[in-house]
């Protein structure tokens, strides 16, 4: 946006007649503007000016537009999260990192893609299947003495029955339950953990687990909530294998993210402690505090050695984790190639570049239930320019 658009914005602003998208955009650009000014935009610094209104900008507002100095915050809200901005009515803001370009034509978004569902196929261990989102609710099957059972709310759970006459168990019967692009399931394990997947994710697990540890095996992502299950007085061990990463628990809440594109397996702890290890190295791997995000990268060449110290680990805002767990896309800082895998996993898209991808960054959420025609247009307020092609989205410059 340049300059004279944004000029017109603040008097609209000044005046109370904003649009919701006009809103959307006036925040972005300033933002944007404080970004390419090189402010440091930490809550400290912008506390100082949190006493300034509005009614303090200088009369002649195209000079203060112009200067490179000093930014002064545009709504009182900023100085709280300076580098988030706050979703406005249309559910999303962002800016990006790009220098400010000239005004371009507006992006063209035609057709249209519904967001995805609670959809998942269930494999049991004869290899039936069952499309778990066509299935009428109750008992689905029985394995042994192991009955999968879909509740009211749609989750499937299994139930542990004693039957009579039955012998011992002769070995694990394992289950899988897997999610397509475009959708999403809920499940609680036979030991009452409690697991959401993400879009284009599975999970492997015995319908009975064994006395000494469980294991599960995860593709793509899911959020754990993890239930503390003791034998003999000792906490039976949670383990969760993701590629060649191996977690282990005791009762806890986390979120791993393996999708192959990503190329890195991201495993976030929001509440009590795990440990991880890569599968066969020698280092005794890393211990998470609450917070901590693990970053495992997989996609190293095969002549390439693994690092000494496999995982980098920092502290992050793990609402914007789990976010896609509670029915938002949450940005924080994003580039717009994972943003755009984000919701070609959600809608069901592939999607294609035509010319040079720009540094772009997103911050702000909106909700996952959106058309994807409206999160485009929503997207398009800063200059970038998408269109839909049947099961493509293109994004242009």
């Amino acid at each position: 946006m340049d300059e004279s658009s944004a000029k017109d914005l603040l008097r609209k602003y000044r005046d109370n007649t904003l649009t919701d998208e006009e809103m959307a955009l006036l925040e972005s650009w300033y933002l944007a503007r404080a970004k390419s000014a090189n402010l440091a935009l930490n809550t400290d610094e912008l506390e100082k000016q949190l006493d300034m209104v509005w009614e303090s900008l200088p009369l002649n507002q195209e000079r203060a537009l112009r200067q490179k100095t000093r930014t002064l915050p545009l709504l009182k809200w900023v100085g709280v999260a300076a580098s988030v901005v706050i979703a406005a009515t249309i559910g999303l803001n962002f800016f990006r990192k790009a220098k400010p370009q000239p005004p371009v034509s507006q992006g063209v978004v035609v057709g249209d893609a519904i967001p995805g569902d609670n959809r998942a196929k269930l494999t049991l261990a004869n290899g039936q299947s069952i499309m778990l989102h066509e299935a009428v609710n109750g008992k689905l099957a029985q394995q042994g003495q192991t009955a999968v059972i879909k509740t009211k709310q749609g989750e499937i759970v299994y139930e542990f029955e004693t039957q009579e006459g039955s012998g011992p168990s002769r070995g694990l019967a394992y289950n899988t339950i897997s999610t397509p692009r475009a959708g999403q399931y809920r499940i609680k394990l036979p030991d009452g953990t409690g697991v959401w997947l993400n879009a284009a994710s599975s999970i492997r697990f015995p319908t009975v687990f064994p006395t000494e540890e469980r294991v599960v095996e995860i593709v793509g992502e899911a959020y754990f909530e993890v239930a503390k299950v003791s034998k003999n007085k000792k906490r039976v061990p949670f383990k969760v294998r993701s590629g060649n990463q191996i977690i282990e628990v005791l009762g806890t809440r986390f979120n791993v993210n393996s999708y192959a594109d990503e190329g890195a397996i991201k495993t976030t702890l929001l509440e009590g402690s795990i440990k991880l290890k890569v599968n066969g190295a020698e280092d005794r791997g890393v211990l998470l505090k609450p917070g901590d995000q693990a970053r495992l990268v997989t996609n190293i060449r095969k002549n390439a050695s693994q690092p000494a110290r496999p995982f980098e680990v920092k502290q992050i805002n793990t609402s914007n984790v789990i976010a896609w767990k509670e029915g938002y896309f949450r940005f924080d800082n994003v580039g717009l190639p994972e943003l755009m895998r984000q919701l070609a996993r959600w809608y069901d898209m592939e999607v294609v570049y035509e010319g040079t991808i720009k540094d772009y960054e997103f911050v702000g959420q909106i909700e996952r239930d959106a058309k994807l025609s409206k999160v485009l247009r929503i997207l398009e307020l800063g200059d970038v320019h998408f269109k839909i092609d049947n099961k493509k989205i293109i994004v242009t410059n």
